[in-house]
């Protein structure tokens, strides 16, 4: 009988071979070794076992690294554009890298639409005419008086506005060429006000104006607020059965009136009452008319703005007049406010229209009405209120 046994750690191999033969001479013999024979092979066998126990192991192989592989790079995120653009009321695509902050212009109502969106002062480096700014900014932009002054229409100082650091001209249509002469110079310019007045120039105004310095959700809460005073003023209109007839004469002359484009014509008809001047030719302002013409429509109330250049007793007192309805029973009145005008294409024509209710119908709407709507409205825009005797209207 033979016998192989081995043992393989790490490749190598260790053979024991025995053999044993069934000789007869030998057989008593062998039989006497037998027991230590079988002693000394399982002496061997435990010793193999031990030197395989202890026999380090070898790790796997390890693949080599790819030679000069470089490392994954991973893609930049896509910067956040802060570019704004709008289309302007005569067309131009108006684009800003950024919005601005530093804002010109040469047309009161239309920089108060900054004025609006900063709550004050905020976007507002230079005014075309600040005298012209009105009682309010006083209250609400007391830096007013370090404002530059810039000139107005044909007389522009564009050295002064590049010194301000203008990044936007904001511009009624009426001065729609100046837009080409700011540019010019490296200054873009928006036109946003146009000629022909309605609530929803207003409106497209003002967002106009927040896409371009960032303040649209701002401007969404001013709008509502006004659109709220509109259905309200539309409401009370339909609950008047004798319509009356108004005029709105112009701040430099007592012959100049409004007509069907303007704002003020608009807010007339909107509280149920009729603009006699209404279908008057002409867009952009105040058009000159005739004593005779006044004569003519004989309107039951006048209306002269709150910083006309003649006062009420001119009117009252002027024999001309006195064939008129409106002269003869006294009812010719300045639309307020102290503060700012009421009749501007801005936002706060909300209290215009309040207050012509007021006006027209007492019994319609009070005063402590109209002094609340001024209150939510200056409280929610400038974080200010004021009295009536500020407003103008005691």
């Amino acid at each position: 009988m033979s016998m192989l046994l081995f043992c393989r750690p790490s490749g190598r191999l260790f053979y024991f071979f025995f053999c044993s033969t069934n000789l007869k001479g030998e057989r008593i013999a062998m039989k006497q070794k037998k027991i230590t024979f079988v002693s000394l092979l399982l002496m061997l066998l435990v010793a193999l076992l031990v030197a395989c126990a202890k026999e380090p192991s070898t790790p796997p192989p390890v693949a080599p690294a790819p030679p000069n592989q470089p490392e994954t790079i991973k893609p930049a995120p896509e910067p956040v554009s802060t570019e704004v653009s709008i289309i302007d009321v005569v067309g131009r695509t108006v684009t800003l890298s950024v919005p601005a902050e530093k804002l010109v212009g040469t047309h009161n109502p239309t920089m108060n639409q900054a004025v609006i969106l900063g709550g004050g002062g905020k976007y507002i480096v230079g005014f075309g005419n600040k005298n012209m700014a009105g009682g309010l900014y006083g209250y609400v932009y007391p830096e007013l008086d370090d404002v530059e002054q810039i000139g107005m229409r044909n007389e522009i100082n564009f050295e002064t506005c590049l010194a301000l650091g203008a990044d936007l001209a904001i511009l009624p249509e009426r001065f729609a060429d100046l837009a080409e002469q700011f540019e010019a110079v490296g200054i873009p310019a928006a036109v946003v006000l146009p000629n022909v007045e309605s609530y929803d120039t207003i409106k497209s105004a003002l967002r106009m104006v927040s896409a371009l310095v960032g303040e649209d959700e701002r401007a969404e809460q001013i709008i509502a607020f006004f659109e709220q005073k509109i259905a309200a003023a539309k409401e009370i209109a339909q609950t008047i059965e004798n319509h009356p007839k108004v005029l709105y004469l112009g701040g430099t002359s007592a012959l100049s009136v409004a007509n069907g484009v303007m704002l003020q014509s608009t807010m007339i008809e909107t509280v149920g009452a009729i603009n006699v001047a209404k279908d008057v030719s002409g867009k952009g302002d105040f058009i000159e008319v005739t004593l005779e013409e006044i004569i003519g429509w004989n309107p039951e109330v006048i209306y002269t703005p709150v910083f006309a250049s003649y006062s009420l007793d001119d009117i009252l007192n002027d024999p001309a007049w006195s064939s008129i309805k409106a002269v003869q029973n006294k009812s010719v009145y300045a639309f307020p406010s102290k503060l700012e005008p009421w009749d501007y294409p801005t936002p706060s024509a909300a209290m215009g229209l309040t207050w012509l209710i007021h006006s027209l119908y007492p019994d319609k709407y009070t005063m402590e009405q109209v002094l609340q709507d001024a209150n939510d409205y200056y409280g929610f825009v400038y974080g200010q209120t004021f009295t009536a005797e500020q407003l103008g209207l005691e």
